[in-house]
């Protein structure tokens, strides 16, 4: 299996990695550089958020570095329907009373 990884940082600060198990060279070209087998599990526990210290065109080390933080998970589909629902109500309530406008 060959692992390369992209010599520019993403604006988020990560490397973009690949990984195929039939190839044995950059399949990537310019931009990409193969990952010695013995820095593999370093690149893929950082997720490709490290810093790259090449030497001759080979990469010879990583540096992890902080990854971003998540970004908050969207809200689940029953809060979202709920909230549909507790809207659709008010209207109808409003309706009922023979409030118009704007409100409804």
């Amino acid at each position: 299996m060959l692992t390369i990884i992209e010599l520019a940082a993403r604006a988020d600060g990560g490397h973009g990695l690949q990984s195929q198990s039939h190839r044995t060279e950059n399949w990537m070209g310019a931009g990409w550089i193969e990952v010695p087998p013995q820095l593999e599990p370093a690149v893929w526990d950082c997720c490709g958020y490290c810093d790259l210290d090449i030497q001759n065109g080979t990469l010879v080390r990583v540096t992890p570095t902080d990854r971003p933080p998540d970004p908050e998970p969207e809200p689940a589909i029953e809060e979202d329907l709920a909230g549909l629902a507790i809207d659709q109500e008010y209207r109808l309530t409003l309706l009922e009373l023979g409030v118009t406008g704007d409100y409804v």
